[in-house]
């Protein structure tokens, strides 16, 4: 697979939806060793609100589809994940204005671009423990992958893999943002729970793509 085209996309973002629902008690359980225990909710609730508008609105264009994902998200989101993770979502879709496709190159404009909201609403930077040690080192392989002349759904996979190693570096790292950063080094050994969504959203990306590698 060259590009991943609008109906990949929806598939993509149905298939976030669904993987976040099942693993939200997972989700809450990490989330509960450093925080207040309702990641899982809190990012399930979210999805389910962003997928309504998205099959309701049925956006044509990729922007409109990250954006309309985005705002069901932060819509029914409390909290710092919210807008976090919306910002994640609306971010991808600014530099696809108007298209209906997008190749490697795209994407890696548009995860670079959500990951620049997410550190300027989060003020976070990687080594903080939070979704950037993952989403940031997934970019990084992303990068090296295409500047490799490999194509889209196997750079997607490289991707997956490295922010599952980001993933499992969090859990030797000791929060500075948020309320985990209360937690201290009762945090060490676990992984991060944002850290974790990223991972899931990932990987429905990379298995979208090579489900016609």
């Amino acid at each position: 697979m060259d590009n991943l085209k609008l109906e990949d996309v929806y598939a993509i973002l149905g298939n976030v939806t669904e993987v976040i629902c099942d693993n939200a008690m997972k989700l809450c359980e990490l989330d509960s060793v450093v925080g207040d225990g309702d990641h899982g909710t809190t990012i399930r609730r979210g999805v389910k609100a962003a997928q309504i508008k998205i099959d309701t609105e049925k956006p044509q264009q990729l922007d409109k589809l990250f954006a309309a994902y985005a705002m069901g998200m932060v819509s029914t989101m409390g909290g710092a994940s919210g807008p976090i993770f919306s910002s994640l979502f609306l971010g991808m879709g600014m530099t696809v204005h108007g298209s209906d496709e997008m190749n490697l190159v795209h994407l890696i404009e548009s995860f670079e671009s959500g990951l620049a909201r997410v550190q300027k609403i989060g003020k976070s930077a990687e080594g903080d423990k939070t979704l950037i040690d993952a989403l940031a080192p997934g970019i990084r392989a992303l990068k090296q992958a295409e500047a490799d002349g490999k194509n889209l759904a196997t750079a997607l996979k490289e991707m997956s893999s490295a922010a599952e190693a980001g993933l499992e570096h969090t859990k030797e790292l000791v929060a500075k943002k948020g309320r985990s950063r209360y937690a201290g080094e009762r945090g060490l050994g676990h992984a991060d729970a944002g850290a974790t969504s990223v991972c899931l959203i990932i990987d429905c990306f990379a298995k979208q793509a090579n489900k016609e590698a």
